[in-house]
């Protein structure tokens, strides 16, 4: 079917004051950005902690870098003298020099409803870059096909036999933790300490959502990997382009600094502190929301909890005014690994021009196309054959397929 521009194009219209009442007036930007001012020079971290003692999820909560920096930004100087990219990618070069970054990400063929019998697929690829003189780097690709016995249940209200919806996104999640727990596993040995970066935050929010098995098994595979990483001393970081969280803003609301009656993003608070490409907030301790107190993992016997233990900083290294937000376990500042980190971050983010370039190479591997799903479902069609399984053509898939050739 098309898209009939000139009804979308009038609803538009008609809906136009509803988007314009979203915006945020200047004076509030600049109430929140004044309380980020006072909060961070007026008060100590013992004494904003006594100020939300009362709160169980104030939003965030400072560290020790609040005592021991001058105000909200940590500069990155080195950035200040650079006139072209070929110097940023001196600097990235520099500074990637025989530290290893990892990275995986995955991708999925959702529930093929063109059989009775439906199928599905997940794939997981990850990749090593060593970063050695000789270009040395590693890479490989985990791959799951989902049967009906996976991705069918029977509704216990009507009693009918239904497609989990969500179970695909689940395994496909699940396995790009276990492929970054095991690359952690790998690499634990390296002389130089490598950095694992996931594509997305640290905190599942989002699982809050859903019933309480699949917010375990969402829980249980990202608590693996923080384990693993804090385990073998080898850092992972969560990396949030364009972050739209609000745990800053919302702890300056608690310290009853800024106007509760608005919800503000916290890159909106922070961007016009940012003068360099590289400058960073300083770190806080996030208290968004309870899906962090189930980040808790046995690894190798040992017990661990990450309730409390998750830290970010933002990064002033995307184009346009929002921040990108990086998300790390605690243990990686009591090491004094969080300038290693960031560094390499910032590299990775210099040489793929706002963006870490292993993340952007992974993305581009993993990526399933539709003449690749094609393919997915004549390879389905052979096995069948071959082992004279009847699958059988969903009458209404087939003609809907017919139609569209």
């Amino acid at each position: 079917m098309p898209l009939y521009r000139k009804h979308v194009a009038q609803d538009l219209e008609n809906k136009r004051s509803e988007f314009e009442g979203k915006s945020v007036q200047d004076e509030v930007i600049e109430e929140y950005r004044q309380a980020a001012t006072s909060a961070t020079t007026d008060y100590t971290k013992t004494e904003i902690e006594e100020e939300l003692a009362d709160y169980t999820l104030p939003g965030a909560l400072p560290t020790e870098e609040l005592n021991e920096q001058d105000g909200l930004i940590v500069p990155f100087e080195d950035s200040k003298d650079w006139e072209s990219h070929e110097a940023v990618n001196d600097w990235a070069r520099s500074h990637l020099e025989n530290t290893t970054t990892i990275a995986a990400d995955g991708s999925q063929i959702d529930p093929v409803t063109e059989f009775e019998q439906p199928v599905a697929l997940v794939q997981a690829v990850w990749m090593a870059n060593n970063h050695t003189i000789d270009g040395d780097y590693q890479r490989g690709v985990e791959t799951e096909v989902l049967t009906p016995e996976d991705l069918l249940y029977e509704d216990p209200e009507s009693g009918h036999i239904l497609i989990d919806d969500e179970e695909t996104s689940l395994t496909r999640f699940e396995s790009e933790m276990e492929v970054l727990a095991n690359r952690i596993e790998e690499h634990s040995e390296d002389e130089t300490p490598p950095v694992v970066m996931y594509d997305g935050p640290l905190i599942l929010s989002f699982a809050q959502m859903f019933n309480d098995s699949t917010q375990k098994r969402y829980i249980e595979s990202l608590a693996k990997v923080l384990a693993a990483s804090k385990h073998h001393k080898v850092p992972v970081v969560g990396y949030t382009a364009g972050s739209k969280a609000s745990d800053l803003a919302k702890m300056l609301e608690s310290l009853e600094l800024a106007d509760t009656n608005v919800t503000l993003r916290d890159y909106q608070v922070l961007n016009e502190f940012m003068e360099n490409w590289g400058d960073r907030s300083i770190i806080f301790n996030s208290r968004r929301d309870n899906s962090l107190n189930w980040l808790t993992a046995t690894y190798r016997g040992e017990s661990y909890d990450f309730s409390e233990d998750i830290l970010f900083t933002y990064l002033n290294i995307g184009p346009g005014p929002q921040m990108d937000r990086v998300d790390f376990p605690r243990w990686i500042y009591r090491e004094g690994l969080v300038d290693h980190v960031l560094s390499a971050l910032r590299a990775e983010c210099g040489i793929g021009r706002g963006y870490p370039e292993i993340l952007q190479a992974v993305d581009a591997d993993a990526v399933i196309s539709k003449q690749e799903r094609e393919e997915f479902l004549r390879m389905f069609q052979d096995f069948s054959n071959e082992h004279n399984i009847d699958i059988k053509w969903d009458s209404k898939a087939l003609s809907k397929k017919r139609r569209r050739r």
